[in-house]
């Protein structure tokens, strides 16, 4: 046995932390000195605390975990509890690491790093055949996860030949957080009538892409979070030069997204202008 000192060392838990624990009757030592009032405590009782720590960090309160343990929650249902739990802190850190991604790239911005407007070019874009799916994405984390099943789809069923540059066109008259309505697929070398079946049972199809006679383009380098910069350019050099935005924008990547090197993308927004007149 050892002295709650002892333990607490062993079992990286505050001697203050056990006292409280055995105050409220949550986790008693093993035996204890009535003279001397030490606590004795064994390793026997590892498991025991392991338990009301791992529910203490999956946000319950310590009332919750005396009557969880009263109801003899197995292990098995405590690992699955925490694998849950695991899951959902790595996906806040991934919102956290974009958001502050976001932050990074306003900065930049706000000190005149960003996108000039020497850098935003006029053309015009042929009509082109297009392989895509049409479909409402929730968020960043569930485009990027389309976008990667999407590339493995078409890799597998079209000839490397007839595809060209991964594109997308995004629908909507307002910008919003998330429930993108995105049009994603590959613009085609050549017209080709054909259909791709995805995993989730839903189908890409080729359609026409009209053709845009004045489109204003700017280039963007590194993830979505940088792309404030390159719309921004663009919407600076419309009102400058006396162009407003028609239809949707569209994006061509030059430079593909791939699963953890999304800061390497490469993507040329393209807007869809005219000239205003009177």
């Amino acid at each position: 046995m050892f002295r709650i000192g002892a333990f607490s060392k062993i079992t990286q838990v505050p001697a203050s932390q056990l006292r409280y624990y055995d105050e409220i009757g949550l986790f008693k030592p093993i035996d204890s000195d009535s003279e001397t009032g030490y606590r004795y405590y064994s390793v026997q009782q590892l498991a025991q605390l392991n338990r009301i720590l791992a529910l203490k960090d999956l946000g319950f309160s310590l009332e919750q975990v005396k009557h969880l343990l009263e109801d003899a929650i197995s292990p098995a249902e405590i690992r699955g509890m925490l694998v849950l739990k695991k899951a959902q802190i790595e996906q806040n850190l991934q919102a956290e690491a974009a958001r502050l991604r976001v932050v990074e790239s306003r900065l930049k911005q706000l000190e005149h790093q960003g996108i000039g407007q020497d850098d935003v070019v006029l053309k015009s874009l042929p009509a082109q055949p297009f392989l895509s799916l049409r479909q409402t994405f929730r968020d960043l984390n569930s485009t990027l996860s389309a976008v990667n099943t999407i590339g493995q789809s078409v890799a597998q069923q079209v000839p490397q030949a007839a595809l060209g540059r991964f594109a997308a066109v995004i629908y909507g008259e307002l910008y919003e957080n998330q429930d993108w309505d995105l049009e994603f697929g590959f613009l085609l070398n050549q017209s080709l009538d054909l259909t791709v079946p995805l995993p989730n049972d839903t189908m890409m199809t080729v359609r026409e892409l009209p053709p845009v006679p004045t489109a204003v383009t700017a280039m963007r380098f590194g993830g979505p979070e940088n792309g404030h910069l390159s719309y921004s350019a663009i919407g600076t050099w419309a009102e400058t030069n006396q162009y407003q935005l028609i239809g949707p924008g569209r994006e061509v990547f030059i430079v593909p997204p791939q699963p953890g090197h999304e800061s390497e993308m490469v993507v040329e927004i393209q807007f869809p202008v005219a000239a205003i007149t009177g």
